[in-house]
């Protein structure tokens, strides 16, 4: 079987997907390659030839391999403007990499402005179409070279497995599954990834596959193995990230992307997708997954372990300031009660922990409780101060625009980030988006949003005309242009944000 990660998404770590069906294929035997198209892809672009007509395009030319070197070490880390000045480079690149019209690919993204990764018919359309893709050129020579591979060490190819996470994917992977039933209509292509698991209660999914495919919705380690009519009861088996070893990718060292539960264990927050789409919570033995931990580390020797859970439940904070990885590591989490214990805090820094994602929301206790965070905002700035002094980075997100808020709530959130900026690293601010399948979606004034049969969010007309318009106006004015806030944001990593924030602590 073939595993492929398709462009474009980040490429500064592998996610924990193919890595994890990888490692369910390798535990029973069963013959599998990984290809991490996403980073083959987009490096393909960024060495390709461009036409540098403009003084920002014949530098970045220039400074190319310099910046691919410097990203892809510890030395590109250590000035924050040089950073950011060879993320716009390869940008620059990669927009030139492609004819001017209209199409964008970043280092984390790929939009084509023509047809849309939310409409059922654009999707079958990027199939139909494939060599119009950017990335054409490339797995038009690279999956044939790959399948030619398998079989000749390992006999007949029966399956290629599509892992979709972000939407940037969906087009060019579509394409990819065009591609593949044009030259080998007898291979099987499966599909799944958290994107797939999102969609799956949309109106257009139906729509998406052919007869011939294979579709996986959720955790996927059983239901791939069921292809191969193994039957486990495991949800979670040891990865497998050798393929990676090959992968230069742009961090200074590599990352160890690991996920120990799939779901959220609070499933509660009022307009939460999570919510709506109703997957089980699974979550791995605690034991099992300290021990599995510590085994990957001494075998990959990562820079930075990323836990890419919905949520780090409580009981697996407790375990690794009990059991640590014996690496420096990162994840999201929520405001728990555990936070408001300084010593805890600081058993979390020796265990590794170098920052938490956590999920603020809104500093206006009427909008948590209407949102049903489960967050008591006295104790945030508590948490806050416990995490910087035990020198653990945060890295808060606030959302504008919920059906409960209104300009003078939206104040206080400001209000409240300006107070306790000074223990704040990093801050993500967005404009709430509804989701579709939400029982509120039923009782508010609702439009379309984004076009397309497989939006999962919806717009809508606020109650207090909080629109996003206005919003975007009060983020602008009021927000952003507050200097402590101001600060912060401009602390973030672009692009890579939350990725490559751990590194600038």
């Amino acid at each position: 079987m073939l595993l492929i990660s398709p462009p474009a998404s980040r490429i500064c770590e592998a996610y924990p997907a193919l890595a994890r069906l990888g490692g369910a294929l390798k535990a029973h035997d069963i013959p599998y390659k990984i290809l991490d198209a996403n980073f083959e892809a987009l490096m393909f672009l960024l060495n390709s030839e461009v036409n540098a007509d403009d003084v920002w395009t014949k530098r970045a030319l220039k400074d190319r391999d310099q910046s691919l070197k410097l990203l892809s070490t510890a030395e590109g880390y250590t000035n924050f403007d040089k950073y950011k000045s060879h993320i716009k480079r390869l940008n620059r690149l990669l927009e030139k990499s492609i004819l001017n019209n209209g199409k964008s690919i970043t280092l984390t993204d790929y939009k084509d402005p023509s047809v849309s990764p939310l409409n059922s018919k654009d999707l079958k359309y990027s199939a139909d179409n494939y060599k119009d893709n950017p990335f054409n050129p490339w797995f038009s020579k690279r999956i044939p070279e790959l399948i030619e591979s398998f079989e000749s060490e390992n006999g007949n190819l029966k399956f290629i497995g599509l892992s979709l996470t972000f939407l940037g994917q969906a087009l060019t992977a579509f394409a990819i599954a065009g591609f593949i039933r044009n030259i080998r209509p007898d291979i099987t292509i499966v599909w799944g990834g958290g994107l797939i698991t999102s969609w799956a209660k949309s109106k257009g999914f139906k729509n998406l596959f052919p007869i011939t495919d294979r579709v996986i919705s959720g955790s996927g380690e059983k239901a791939l193995l069921k292809l191969f009519e193994i039957e486990t009861s495991k949800n979670f088996i040891m990865p497998d990230y050798e393929f990676t070893k090959k992968y230069n990718y742009l961090s200074p060292g590599f990352i160890l992307s690991y996920n120990t539960s799939v779901g959220c264990p609070w499933k509660e927050c009022k307009f939460c997708p999570e919510k709506y789409e109703d997957n089980a919570y699974i979550s791995e033995k605690n034991t099992k997954v300290t021990a599995e931990l510590k085994l990957l580390v001494k075998k990959y020797n990562p820079v930075l372990i990323h836990i890419t859970d919905s949520e780090i439940s409580p009981s697996m904070l407790k375990s690794v300031t009990t059991d640590p990885p014996g690496a420096p590591w990162y994840g999201f989490c929520r405001f728990t009660k555990l936070l408001v214990s300084p010593q805890f805090c600081k058993d979390l820094a020796q265990s590794g922990c170098k920052m938490l994602s956590l999920g603020l929301e809104s500093g206006d206790k009427k909008v948590l409780t209407a949102m049903n965070k489960g967050i008591d905002l006295d104790t945030v700035p508590v948490i806050l101060e416990n995490l910087k002094n035990a020198g653990i980075g945060t890295y808060v997100y606030v959302l504008f625009g919920t059906p409960e808020e209104d300009r003078e709530a939206a104040l206080r959130t400001r209000d409240f980030v300006e107070k306790h900026a000074h223990f704040i690293d990093f801050i993500n601010a967005a404009v709430f988006n509804l989701p579709v399948n939400s029982e509120e979606a039923e009782l508010l004034d609702t439009e379309q949003f984004y076009e397309g049969d497989l939006s999962l969010y919806t717009d809508f007309k606020h109650p207090k005309n909080w629109g996003r318009m206005t919003i975007r106006y009060f983020f602008k004015k009021d927000f952003s242009s507050v200097p402590e806030i101001r600060e912060i944001l401009n602390r973030v990593p672009p692009m890579f944000d939350s990725s490559h924030a751990p590194f600038f602590l």
